[in-house]
């Protein structure tokens, strides 16, 4: 019996755990290489949907996220002082419609949970592994690494996030030479708080708007909250995601204070509780076509192929239907138990064509769309001037008018990637 096909899977977040997994579970021997040296504390939360959170079942894990969060249960939207522009309780039937429902988490728990999994499975988890550079050849690709380390596989995945190393050496390969990625003007601050006495009687996803600021919250355990305040600001703040320390926190909650006086009390609350806060800058890139997400031997997943801003809660997602439809691709080698000479054939010099291209052309045109819809997203709700707030409120309004049109928005985003029976 042959051995299996080494897969390089470049990045241990979200995606490059979930694309270990399942590889594995199809007779695959992935490797997941992490350019951090330990995989531990990062970010604030994650808004894992009903369309991520069935993917994330297929690798066990959805229902201790469920388990550990506070599933959503309806969505509230008002201006700053508190006043209510709109509400549904449409979340309350999504784990019945969708087979799951809508659950924030920390980054970290997830992160851990993902690690976790792979090391369960025995999966070849190497941090401290910074990509360099890549070399293709017909039937395999080396992957070059910090301290002068290389490896060599079938193919690879570039699963590493908006700065991708692995985007930029697959860019590379085809004579593509990308800058860094372009600052949006908008900064995001995001913390997590112990959950407000007058939240703590729905869990709702809520949003609070004003002029040229946004502010959103929602659990992510029976006793904390995750909130996340979009401005705009000319000058770039760097998406560095390190907490702020200790000795610094006082000084932001009191620059937050003076930004978000006169808001609902709700969210001072938050803000003066606020066990960690996290400052960075939201940035962009080019969209890629689909015949550029792949090269020979390599193909790009998530941010790495489509970075998106975090206003339609699509990023985490839209990576998970990634993995869901890349993996779905690949010839299954354990057919019936025993490896499969069809794979071979499927995983020779015909790969980019056979596998990675389809995958490309199905994947690019839902992914460009959600982003696009995110920046828009986005800019309505940092709206600023009297006559642009107004209107964006009246669009809020309008959006909970109709529980139906709300419904089949929701639908376009959480029925996929499959539909269970």
């Amino acid at each position: 019996m042959s051995p299996s096909p080494v897969v390089l899977i470049i990045g241990c977040g979200i995606a490059g755990p979930v694309l270990g997994y399942l590889l594995k579970q199809k007779g695959y021997t992935p490797i997941v290489f992490e350019k951090v040296s330990e995989l531990g504390d990062a970010g604030a939360s994650l808004m894992l949907m009903s369309n991520g959170l069935k993917v994330l079942e297929l690798v066990g894990v959805a229902n201790k996220v469920t388990a550990e969060s506070m599933p959503i249960q309806r969505f509230i939207d008002s201006n700053a002082e508190g006043k209510i522009l709109g509400s549904s309780n449409l979340p309350s039937i999504f784990k019945d419609k969708y087979s799951q429902p809508l659950a924030g988490i920390k980054r970290t728990s997830i992160n851990l949970m993902l690690k976790n999994t792979l090391l369960d499975q025995h999966i070849d988890v190497r941090e401290g592994w910074e990509l360099l550079d890549i070399k293709e050849e017909e039937d395999s690709v080396t992957a070059y690494f910090n301290g002068g380390r290389s490896v060599t596989g079938s193919f690879l995945i570039g699963c590493d996030g908006i700065k991708s190393a692995s985007r930029r050496a697959l860019l590379q390969v085809k004579g593509i030479t990308e800058g860094p990625p372009t600052y949006t003007g908008l900064t995001q601050t995001a913390g997590i708080s112990k959950t407000p006495k007058t939240l703590l009687d729905s869990a709702a996803m809520r949003n609070w708007y004003a002029d040229g600021t946004h502010m959103i919250a929602y659990p992510i355990s029976k006793s904390h909250i995750s909130w996340a305040i979009t401005q705009r600001e000319a000058q770039e703040t760097a998406e560095t995601w390190r907490p702020y320390r200790t000795e610094e926190l006082p000084h932001q909650k009191s620059q937050l204070s003076q930004l978000l006086d006169g808001w609902n009390p709700a969210v001072k609350e938050m803000i003066a509780s606020s066990e960690r806060i996290i400052k960075f800058g939201l940035f962009d890139r080019a969209e890629l076509n689909s015949g550029e997400w792949f090269s020979k031997r390599c193909v790009l997943v998530g941010d790495a192929a489509h970075p998106t801003s975090p206003h339609l809660g699509q990023g985490a997602n839209q990576a998970l239907e990634d993995c869901y439809h890349l993996s779905h691709a690949l010839p299954n080698l354990r057919v019936g138990g025993e490896s499969s000479p069809d794979g071979a054939f499927v995983l020779g010099s015909s790969l980019a064509a056979t596998i990675f291209k389809p995958y490309a052309e199905k994947r690019q045109p839902r992914t460009s769309h959600l982003v696009r819809g995110a920046r828009a997203v986005g800019e309505q709700r940092t709206a600023s001037g009297e006559e642009a707030c107004k209107r964006r409120d009246e669009m809020v309004v309008q959006k909970f008018a109709d529980d139906g049109l709300l419904a089949a928005k929701m639908d376009e985003l959480l029925r996929e990637p499959f539909s269970k029976p």
